[in-house]
């Protein structure tokens, strides 16, 4: 590797710890008790303590992190666990891409659902109410949620793509 690479490497590296640092103190200057504190619209998560809490925010400031493979047992009628996030299968699907590599972790991502796969008087649709170009749709299923079911799209031997937000 050439010198400038390196120096490179280590500038992006302490500009990562600084921001790092930088987020842990806020955080930790939050206020953390009254529901005031956390005004974020209702959107569950897995912790790694196996509770669903009511949003991200709510399970940090129970001291938790988001547990990236999900597996929390709590079943929340019409909303799929989908990784550490539970998509609103009124409105949302859960699409998953399979990490080919047994130390990365797969991603998880709750992607709005087109209109034409929004249900009817609490009825699903099926997967070909998807467009032919939506990714991952050869691998799509029903997830069963209790209440609506909602879709999982899995991706195999493919990345998600680099602007994606969880």
């Amino acid at each position: 590797m050439s010198r400038w690479r390196h120096l490179r490497l280590a500038a992006l590296f302490l500009l990562a710890s600084a921001g790092l640092s930088a987020c842990e103190r806020s955080r930790r200057e939050q206020p953390t008790s009254g529901r005031a504190a956390c005004a974020d619209a209702y959107a569950p998560v897995c912790a790694r303590d196996g509770k669903v809490y009511d949003t991200a925010c709510a399970a940090r400031r129970a001291g938790q992190e988001l547990s990236v493979t999900g597996g929390c047992k709590a079943h929340i009628p019409s909303y799929a666990a989908c990784g550490a996030s539970y998509c609103d299968a009124r409105t949302s699907y859960c699409e998953i891409y399979l990490s080919d590599v047994p130390e990365l972790p797969t991603d998880h991502f709750c992607r709005p659902l087109p209109n034409a796969c929004k249900p009817v008087d609490g009825i699903a649709k099926h997967c070909d109410c998807f467009a032919p170009e939506t990714p991952c749709l050869s691998f799509c299923g029903p997830l069963p949620t209790g209440g609506i079911d909602a879709f999982h799209l899995t991706c195999q031997g493919k990345k998600p793509p680099i602007a994606t937000t969880r």
